[in-house]
């Protein structure tokens, strides 16, 4: 067990790489900052692979069954999911659109248990049972749609569902068993959550929602709905075995169900790497990044069209406020931002400060985490305008009572810790101040500040 506020997230959470997980410790919003507050893998890991202990985050990588569904609330895309991936598993589900007029189904593993009787061959020796695997068409619905099976119907995250509709479908069932009696139970409320924000923001776009979540309750009534596919002749049987025995490109193996499984012998790739935090960049932040999905749910809006309704409130993007009152103007938010939707501004009138895109923004709440001056909030409902449009908007800062780019500061100090050029560079500077003015204005900016957190008291 080991807690994750020493320093050691990015070894825990790197830990939990795999074939059927893929894990980009970089991303994570407790490796970028210690004092992140996001911890939305831990709250929806359907097994316990991924948990909060009373000593900090603990991991299971042995629990893990490849759902996906913590890569579905990660953020930041430091996890993604690879049982199957979104590429297999979006293929699967265009096929079966082009296959039946735009309409398909999704059922998690264990409606297709109850439709089958419990004897999946993914748990049975019975080479004429039903066979699950992962992102792929595995049967038809009684109303001839296709049927494409995932573990957890968390693992369908909006993008998914979108982008299917702005490829012109016209119905997406999606069938679980009942999910309160569910040992992944987590996983089908966010499944709930999931279809929520995805119908909201085709609300947003004036397009109508072609998604219908079914909930089974009985086996009687799930054999009715779902018509599995047996394992078609001895062809199958022969593939499933070599699948089994012979590794992929990637150097990884495929269990009898298709899903990814470590190599049987031999060092696993997790255990061999060193994980390691990438270096600052030359202007003082760290790297940036976008989610492939998000990139994917982001232009598939684009394509629906123009939008219908003002404002859009949803789990995904967030709309950043600072107060410049409150602000110490030393711009962190903007070196912690795992997007770049935070990013300095220095102008030719030697006005500065921080420009925000809530298109960029993934609403981790990092920058609302570790403002020192608490100066930092992060809004759920965003300008569908300013959205689609990629607009900026700009946050003018208040001059620093200090010269930044003094040889003592600390600054110019993490600087040169950190090999960079200037921690603040381009940064206004302070211009003709001497001492005495300065210590004066500083006084006074917090002297301002106590007053507006009294105001803010409860």
């Amino acid at each position: 067990m080991t807690n994750y506020r020493h320093g050691q997230m990015i070894n825990l959470i790197d830990e939990m790489n795999s074939p059927l997980l893929a894990v980009e410790p970089q991303r994570c919003v407790l490796v970028r900052h210690r004092n992140g507050e996001c911890l939305r893998c831990a709250a929806v890991c359907t097994t316990g692979a991924i948990s909060l202990g009373e000593e900090g985050i603990v991991v299971s990588p042995e629990k893990c069954i490849g759902c996906g569904t913590c890569a579905s609330a990660c953020p930041t895309g430091c996890l993604t999911a690879a049982n199957p991936t979104d590429e297999e598993l979006f293929g699967a589900v265009e096929a079966a659109l082009a296959e039946n007029e735009g309409r398909v189904a999704i059922a998690c593993e264990r409606a297709f248990a109850m439709a089958s009787g419990n004897r999946m061959k993914r748990d049975s020796c019975d080479a004429t049972a039903p066979s699950f695997v992962p992102g792929k068409i595995a049967g038809a619905t009684s109303d001839g749609r296709p049927l494409v099976g995932v573990v957890c119907l968390g693992r369908v995250d909006e993008s998914l569902l979108v982008e299917a509709t702005a490829r012109g479908a016209r119905s997406i069932q999606l069938i679980s068993g009942p999910c309160e009696s569910c040992p992944h139970r987590c996983g089908g409320a966010l499944s709930d959550e999931i279809i929520v924000c995805a119908e909201t923001l085709l609300a947003a776009l004036g397009t109508p929602s072609p998604i219908d979540r079914i909930r089974l309750q009985h086996a009687s009534d799930t054999r009715e709905i779902l018509r599995l596919r047996p394992t078609a002749s001895a062809q199958d049987d022969t593939n499933a075995v070599n699948a089994a025995t012979v590794a992929d490109a990637s150097g990884d193996c495929l269990s009898e169900s298709g899903c990814p499984v470590a190599p049987p012998t031999g060092e696993s790739q997790q255990d061999s790497r060193e994980p390691q935090f990438a270096h600052v960049q030359a202007d003082g932040t760290l790297p940036h990044f976008v989610p492939e999905r998000r990139l994917r749910l982001f232009n598939s809006l684009k394509a629906l069209g123009t939008p219908a309704a003002p404002t859009v409130t949803t789990r995904l993007w967030g709309q950043v406020t600072i107060d410049t009152e409150l602000c110490r103007s030393c711009r962190m938010c903007t070196v912690f931002c795992p997007t770049g939707a935070l990013t300095r501004f220095d102008a030719a009138n030697d006005a500065f400060g921080v420009e925000h895109r809530s298109a960029l923004c993934m609403q981790c709440r990092l920058c609302e985490a570790i403002c020192p001056e608490q100066a930092i909030a992060v809004a759920e409902e965003v300008s569908t305008d300013e959205f689609l449009s990629g607009k900026k908007f700009r946050f003018t800062m208040q001059p620093i009572g200090w010269n930044p780019g003094a040889e003592g500061s600390i600054a110019s100090r993490m600087a040169r810790f950190i090999k960079v050029d200037n921690l603040q560079e381009p940064q206004a500077k302070v211009k003709s101040f001497d001492t005495a003015a300065r210590r004066e204005y500083a006084q006074a900016r917090e002297a301002r500040r106590r007053e507006i957190r009294e105001q803010h008291r409860p």
